[in-house]
């Protein structure tokens, strides 16, 4: 007994070794980089919600605004890679390296992506005032020089993909004015003092519904499900692909059986009916990936947004 003890002593410590290294066992951040109020802060307060239910413990959202997304992505990578300081980001930053070279956050190689939450497409929309119906009317209005054909972007996403439609359109000199936000951009198409405006489905729903926003089309590969009568920008004839996402995402270094349980704890959120109502109140559509399908998409949109950037950006 005297030399089994100790064996046994020892294979009870292994056994409830797991118990006190699992993770999560405190509680847990979500840094939203935007301010709160808006619908990256409300999807994430969701997901927090889901989460807390799922590991008995607190899941705070924490609202780091400033710099397009930098400031809170910043404050993510300067907390330790252990899982206890989450990013809810959006597709964005993999702008930065072109539109914030002074930037010290490498979008896709700093970051560990869990998994996509929703997607938006780009909403391309005019004035009510301009009384066009299509995407071809605007474009023919302005190249037969009867409209003032200037153009909102509210991100510098949405000023790039704009730029591109325009230029295949056949429209470049179609003035671009760049707002600092979307609120402003969008009182100012409703009253008519741009002829268009390019924010996301979900920044816009309100004025679409409300009938102070035309939408002549939307960015994503197939139609939107809260606007489903408004064309693609394919189906429109116009081979330009514009939608954002909205994820999670850890450190690099964060431990792979955190990462695992982070997939898990997304994988259960993907069917709770309130976390996707919300998605889909705010003009979402909900998607959700494996951490290793996100990271892939990450590469190939980060390839194809440097081949635009490189054609189409001009520094401020």
């Amino acid at each position: 007994m005297k030399i089994l003890a100790p064996i046994a002593l020892s294979l009870l410590a292994l056994t409830a070794a797991p118990a006190s290294a699992a993770y999560p066992d405190k509680p847990v951040t979500i840094i939203v980089p935007y301010p709160a109020g808006g619908g990256t802060d409300t999807v994430a307060r969701k997901l927090a919600r889901n989460f807390s239910q799922r590991w008995k413990t607190p899941v705070i959202v924490e609202n780091v605004p400033g710099a397009e997304g930098l400031l809170g992505s910043e404050r993510v990578l300067r907390a330790p890679a252990d899982g206890y300081t989450l990013l809810f980001q959006i597709s964005q930053m993999m702008l930065w390296k072109k539109t914030m070279p002074r930037a010290r956050v490498n979008a896709v190689e700093d970051f560990r992506y869990i998994s996509k939450i929703q997607t938006s497409p780009l909403a391309f929309g005019v004035s009510p005032k301009l009384g066009v119906k299509t995407l071809a009317d605007y474009v023919a209005l302005c190249k037969a020089g009867r409209a003032d054909c200037s153009w909102g972007s509210g991100s510098a996403y949405a000023q790039l993909i704009g730029k591109q439609l325009m230029d295949v359109a056949g429209i470049p000199n179609a003035i671009n004015i760049p707002y600092k936000g979307t609120a402003p951009m969008m009182t100012d198409v409703a009253g008519g003092h741009i002829a268009m405006a390019v924010p996301a489905v979900t920044s816009s729903l309100g004025q679409i519904q409300g009938g102070l926003f035309q939408l002549l089309a939307v960015g994503s590969d197939r139609r939107s499900s809260q606007v489903p009568d408004t064309p693609t920008l394919a189906e429109a004839g116009y081979d330009v692909h514009g939608e954002t996402w909205y994820g999670l995402l850890v450190a690099k270094q964060t431990p792979q059986p955190v990462v695992d349980e982070l997939s898990a704890a997304v994988r259960v959120a993907s069917q709770d009916a309130d976390l996707l109502a919300q998605i889909r109140h705010d003009g979402g559509e909900p998607v959700f990936s494996t951490p290793e399908d996100f990271a892939r998409d990450v590469t190939q949109e980060s390839q194809r947004l440097e081949s635009l950037l490189e054609k189409y950006w001009t520094a401020p």
